[in-house]
């Protein structure tokens, strides 16, 4: 907003160079006071935007959880060279689930303690993973 305030009262510098000092004076006047209305303006429609912009936050959090839940999770068994790659999460707003399979019970194990740790304290953790036969 104080950038359009300074590009206008710039061009008006400049359209004005070489008048009377009332012409300058009036003019600096008309600059701050449309200056004055147009961050009235967006005042007001910041103001009307709010519960909008609320609403669409309340809307996208969860997708948003549950990306960053999914996200965490996958990246930690992803990274753990021990793990095979055939492992999925499957990520919810109120926490994860472990599908695929597994070799052993100890990775079956070690899956579910890496998630465990990417996870908030309060998330569900569902460790659906087959130890393969």
């Amino acid at each position: 907003m104080k950038q359009i305030a300074l590009l206008v009262m710039l061009s008006a510098l400049f359209t004005t160079a070489g008048c009377s000092p009332e012409t300058v004076t009036s003019a600096t006047k008309d600059v701050q006071r449309n200056t004055e209305i147009v961050e009235r303006e967006a005042n007001r429609v910041e103001k009307k935007a709010r519960p909008a912009i609320a609403a669409a936050k309340k809307q996208v959090e969860p997708g948003l959880q549950k990306l960053d839940l999914g996200a965490r999770a996958t990246a930690a068994l992803k990274l753990n060279r021990n793990l095979p790659q055939t492992i999925r999460v499957d990520a919810d707003t109120d926490g994860i689930r472990l599908r695929g399979s597994v070799r052993t019970k100890e990775e079956k194990a070690l899956a579910e303690r890496i998630a465990r740790d990417t996870l908030p304290a309060d998330a569900k953790l569902r460790n659906e993973l087959e130890v393969a036969q």
